[in-house]
């Protein structure tokens, strides 16, 4: 059975922290905390710790001076499990028919997570001989220019060929712990793989999916966390990385397998000169 329902998405100030060319934008980690939240209230007990198959084939902006937008969500019951978009609607040409826009759509899956091996924590940390020290606020000052709320890398990062470590934190901005927890940490790991994208494959690259994200334990808004990504497959304006988010304890919150990064601006997105460049 497939719903459709409208409403008004507000937008507090902090979203407006996460900009790209200037233009705000409704990150992918808060669009995946929404569906699950809103599946949660239309299917009572429905599990979204573990999601699949996500995509986010455009991005949804912000419009400016105003504090709400306009957006519908889709759910529908699939065998596999439960499938949720968000999307807006567009006039047509005609201005008589609208169309959909799909920004984010996921399938969390019926069945509860399994027991994953994942990487050792001690692993996580290991780096190979070309790592660089990055400084986190070099990297929002030269090259991932978010404003206070999403800038949740902490200290320094270690980017080698084999992958990034980071420290990252949960967040000291507005949003509330959802579902899924804080959706600042695998955001900062997100970004964690865009600057290993801008050291090694020279290109600004941004989410666009994932194959498997599993939920182990939420992470909590300003909490401290470490996180692996490591890089497993690509080409040109094409990454594919696996991330993994560890808690102080050496507890395993949240693995994201098979997390897409393209140069979705097709080079036009340039940055000042390639990370690691006179750090």
């Amino acid at each position: 059975m497939k719903q459709i329902f409208s409403f008004k998405l507000p937008i507090p100030p902090y979203l407006r922290d996460h900009c790209v060319e200037g233009q705000a934008v409704f990150p992918a980690v808060e669009s995946l905390a929404l569906l699950a939240r809103e599946v949660q209230n239309r299917r009572p007990g429905a599990l979204v710790n573990r999601l699949a198959d996500a995509d986010f084939p455009k991005m949804l902006a912000l419009p400016e001076e105003a504090d709400e937008l306009p957006v519908r969500i889709e759910i529908e019951e699939r065998e596999n499990g439960i499938h949720a978009s968000l999307q807006t609607t567009v006039s047509a040409k005609t201005a008589s028919i609208r169309r959909a826009l799909v920004h984010a759509r996921v399938t969390f899956v019926r069945k509860d997570a399994p027991p994953e091996a994942p990487m050792p924590f001690q692993a996580s940390g290991t780096t190979g001989d070309d790592s660089i020290p990055v400084a986190a606020d070099s990297v929002y000052r030269k090259w991932i220019p978010f404003g206070p709320s999403y800038r949740n890398l902490v200290g320094t990062l270690a980017v080698s060929r084999e992958g990034v470590s980071a420290e990252i934190s949960g967040g000291s901005g507005e949003a509330d712990d959802t579902p899924l927890g804080s959706p600042f940490a695998p955001d900062a790991a997100m970004q964690a793989a865009c600057v290993w994208g801008q050291r090694f494959a020279g290109i600004a690259a941004f989410p666009t999916g994932f194959d498997h994200r599993i939920i182990y334990r939420p992470v909590k808004n300003g909490e401290t966390c470490f996180a692996r990504v490591i890089p497993v497959n690509g080409n040109r304006g094409f990454l594919v990385f696996d991330v993994w988010i560890f808690d102080r304890r050496e507890m395993l919150c949240e693995s994201i397998r098979g997390l897409r990064m393209s140069d979705i601006f097709r080079g036009r997105l340039k940055t000042p000169r390639r990370i690691g460049e006179g750090e």
